[in-house]
């Protein structure tokens, strides 16, 4: 799968995007805080090309971190892919 057809995977809902936090039993807790760059409006990133660049904390999805995460959300394009056997 090239980059191309692994971010046509994304269906731009912006939850990865906002605050989570993980309480004593290992529950995720999605805050109403977005990121500064998430224009909620649209859920695109406002500077998508360079984000790893301006902003280090944003996470670089991979097939193998989509395993592995517990806060993608399971309606997440990357998790459908995931289940139907695509990754």
């Amino acid at each position: 799968m090239d980059q191309q057809q692994w971010e046509a995977l994304c269906e731009q809902c912006g939850l990865c995007c906002f605050e989570k936090i993980e309480d004593e039993d290992g529950r995720i807790l999605f805050t109403s805080t977005p990121c500064r760059y998430l224009d909620i409006t649209t859920r695109r990133c406002k500077i998508y090309k360079k984000r790893f660049k301006v902003f280090p904390e944003c996470v670089q999805l991979t097939p193998e971190l989509v395993k592995e995460l517990k806060w993608l959300h399971r309606s997440c394009g990357y998790k459908k892919a995931m289940r139907k056997g695509i990754l």
